[in-house]
């Protein structure tokens, strides 16, 4: 196994292209593996290799292993996790394990709330920025994080901050409240968005991934959760103890019957002043943060308004460098109501050799026989997978 060459060799072997990183040290694990740092011999960088194991044990994970990579592949922005590589096993038919090269971050914005005091209001201010335009630039090409939360946002020592964990992230090719067919358990407990609990059928997906900064932004505030959440009572506690009781109107198009009725239900709270609930905190930042965590969906910023607000003032030109998004093809992820796990494999391998080039998918497919094709046919979709 590749683990096991790894941990007493030194250096990955068994892969294609595989002897030329370094083991280094284990980082940690994360929630479908194991990450190592290691050299890249040929370039002598430092990268993260991250060790998914059972990746095929079942159609839904196989499938949020493709989803993540080929999102990783086809979103380029410098404050999104980058692929390095994917290690090409020997065999197409059947390996298990897959091997992904990243580039290497020092922390994750846990360990930065948590461990460092020293943080800045420029620091904030500069965190946010970042994490606001990764948001962007998916939103613009309709996809959703959807489990954005400080563990899932990477940052080096010179605070440059990238967004990572993509696998529970969802395109919208179609209306964008086709996101809300999911189930509500996509987003960590304490980011979660109202709406992702079952309170309406929202048809602003963004709002999710807002509600959820707007969290992590409270938390690098003050070093701690704002909703740390038990159940869903709980958590509409919670949040009508700060933002006060929601308006008629927005309860009154809450579809969920038990919320709506506990929302009318509850006795009239006030909201309390975010300058109170935050004191010594940047007015603006203030302000920006009240937006970000309305609780009506549509009462909250885009992305592209967040960064307008005068709380960025001072990072105008950053802002008009960013990178543009191109929408994604829907062919490109057909592979989402795949029912085989081969076919996924059989996908995963040719999205590895992508990784690599794109002439080298091409080599492949032409120099493989197809046992035949199977089609799917969906009103506005054609889902073909080679078997």
């Amino acid at each position: 196994m590749i683990l096991q060459q790894l941990q007493k060799k030194d250096v990955l072997i068994g892969y294609a292209d595989a002897t030329r990183y370094k083991y280094l040290g284990y980082i940690g694990r994360g929630g479908y593996g194991m990450v190592y740092s290691a050299i890249d011999t040929h370039t002598n960088e430092k990268v993260a290799i991250k060790l998914l194991k059972d990746v095929f044990r079942d159609v839904p994970r196989a499938i949020q292993f493709l989803r993540e990579v080929k999102l990783l592949r086809l979103l380029k922005h410098q404050n999104i996790v980058e692929i390095k590589s994917i290690l090409v096993p020997p065999c197409s038919d059947d390996f298990n394990e897959v091997s992904v090269v990243f580039e290497l971050m020092d922390f994750n914005l846990y360990d930065v709330i948590r461990l460092d005091d020293n943080l800045t209001a420029e620091n904030h201010r500069w965190l946010m920025f970042q994490i606001l335009c990764a948001m962007k630039f998916m939103h613009e090409a309709n996809v959703y994080h959807l489990d954005l939360k400080p563990d899932n946002i990477l940052v080096n020592t010179d605070l440059l901050t990238k967004v990572c964990d993509l696998g529970l992230s969802r395109v919208a090719f179609r209306e964008p409240s086709a996101v809300w067919r999911y189930k509500g358990y996509v987003v960590a407990e304490p980011y979660r968005a109202p709406e992702i609990s079952g309170l309406n059928n929202s048809k602003y997906p963004y709002a999710v991934d807002i509600w959820s900064i707007g969290c992590i932004f409270a938390e690098i505030l003050t070093r701690k959760q704002l909703f740390p959440r038990t159940s869903l009572v709980h958590q509409l506690n919670l949040i009508t103890d700060l933002l006060g009781t929601p308006s008629a109107d927005t309860i009154s198009g809450i579809s969920n019957d038990r919320a709506r009725k506990y929302l009318r239900e509850m006795r009239i709270k006030s909201p309390v002043p975010f300058a109170v609930k935050f004191p010594n905190s940047d007015p603006l930042a203030l302000q920006l943060l009240q937006k970000l965590l309305a609780f009506d969906p549509k009462d909250r910023p885009t992305a592209e308004q967040a960064l307008a607000h005068k709380y960025f003032r001072s990072l105008s030109n950053a802002q008009s460098k960013a990178s543009q998004s191109q929408l994604i093809k829907k062919q490109e992820f057909a592979f989402e109501r795949c029912k085989s796990v081969t076919a996924i494999r059989k996908l995963m391998y040719h999205e590895m050799l992508e990784h690599h080039h794109p002439q080298l998918l091409r080599n492949y497919i032409s120099q493989v026989p197809v046992c035949y094709v199977k089609i799917y046919y969906d009103p506005g979709w054609i889902y073909i997978y080679i078997i």
